[in-house]
């Protein structure tokens, strides 16, 4: 069954992947009814379903909702859980609705993907204007001192006009009349250069006020957009009910841990945990009590691990945590703790209350394990606890 998991989701990726590649060669709008109409019209899609449910019933449909809890908000798998339970809807109305959660998950990642270009495109935009500012006052500063060294070189040459005069032997009234003429042209110049100087700073003070302005704009829009990048980087490696990481968030920091393992032989413990006869708190107080539950436990895991750990939804009711460089014992005592935690919690839903357990499966990484048997042996170990009372840990 695995195996046949893992196919299916692989071969699910290239059909998606195709399928949107071909719409946009044909120009067709990506909407959900347009993706759902051509998934639907993909004979390599439905046979790809079939092999999935190997006879068609809805029931099993399940077993490809669980995967998704973390990708597609918990209120639209809902929708999809309500039908298969729903005794009036068959099986190509149950696979309808399954489809539409998908092309509605996929098109609203698409708009945020689209949203996030555009602002990268406005900000690069905005940066290109700002430099070629930049470089224009840093040009007109270029032409002003020319200028200003021109009007120098002249004031020098009034000057030593001024001073040639005064060493002639030529008479008081011509002496006096060139004196008249070279200090009038010095003062010419001066006041020329002064008035320069003014034109200039005013006109370096209007551009250094609208480049400071682009700058605070470039600022906010290159920190808006960092907020952005990090608030959608959190939600895509989040668990939407819980706050706990995803299951895409949980693949990557499994093969991390695994490759730390293999280069500094660094162990680590896979503890799953999985809340006791969760349908019949589901059944008995409705989903948004169960909803409290799942939270209420994704809590105390995250109050009980330390920083170096990491936990995630991994499906429905039941969670994983990686516990970094434990053995079973240190591992075994950390879901103690968490265990009576849950079990001394006391739900108050109006006039009534009640507790509720779970189990756990915990499994130490062994030489020459993947990922895969390191998962399947605390399973193996969750299973064991379910069937021999619940409410316990098997670590063993």
């Amino acid at each position: 069954m695995a195996n046949r998991n893992i196919y299916v989701a692989s071969e699910l990726g290239k059909i998606f992947t195709h399928t949107l590649k071909n719409m946009a060669a044909s120009k067709i709008k990506v909407t959900s009814s347009n993706v759902k109409e051509a998934l639907m019209d993909n004979d390599e899609f439905l046979n790809l379903i079939k092999h999935a449910l190997a006879g068609g019933e809805k029931s099993e449909l399940l077993r490809y909702v669980t995967p998704l809890k973390g990708f597609v908000p918990d209120e639209s798998l809902k929708g999809v859980e309500d039908a298969v339970f729903d005794m009036d809807k068959d099986f190509s109305d149950t696979l309808a609705t399954l489809l539409t959660t998908l092309s509605e998950h996929i098109i609203s990642m698409e708009r945020k993907q689209h949203k996030m270009s555009n602002f990268i495109e406005d900000v690069f935009t905005k940066f290109v204007n700002l430099q070629a500012e930049l470089s224009s006052s840093f040009s007109n500063s270029i032409d002003f001192v020319e200028k200003d060294l021109e009007l120098d070189r002249q004031l020098l040459g009034d000057a030593e006009d001024m001073h040639n005069v005064l060493k002639s032997e030529e008479s008081i009234d011509y002496l006096r009349s060139k004196m008249l003429e070279s200090f009038s042209n010095f003062v010419n110049t001066f006041g020329t250069k002064t008035d320069s100087k003014q034109g200039q700073l005013d006109t370096i003070s209007q551009e250094y006020t609208t480049v400071n302005t682009e700058l605070q704009d470039y600022k906010k829009q290159v920190s808006k957009l960092q907020s952005d990048i990090n608030k959608y980087k959190t939600e895509s490696i989040t668990d939407h009910l819980t706050g706990l990481y995803n299951r895409k968030y949980m693949d990557i920091k499994l093969e991390e841990e695994m490759e730390r393992y293999k280069r500094m032989n660094t162990p680590f413990c896979i503890m799953l945990v999985d809340i006791d006869d969760f349908k019949n708190i589901n059944d008995s107080y409705g989903h948004l009590i169960g909803d409290q539950v799942l939270k209420h436990l994704a809590n105390l895991i995250k109050e009980n691990i330390r920083k170096t750990d990491f936990a995630f939804r991994y499906g429905g009711e039941e969670f994983l945590v990686i516990l970094s460089n434990v053995d079973e014992r240190n591992a075994t005592h950390v879901g103690e703790q968490i265990r009576k935690k849950l079990e001394g919690t006391n739900f108050n839903i109006k006039d009534k209350s009640f507790n509720c357990t779970a189990s756990f499966g915990i499994s130490l990484i062994s030489k020459g394990d993947t990922v895969e048997a390191v998962i399947n042996k605390a399973d193996d170990r969750l299973y064991k606890a379910k069937s021999s009372g619940k409410n316990k840990i098997v670590a063993s």
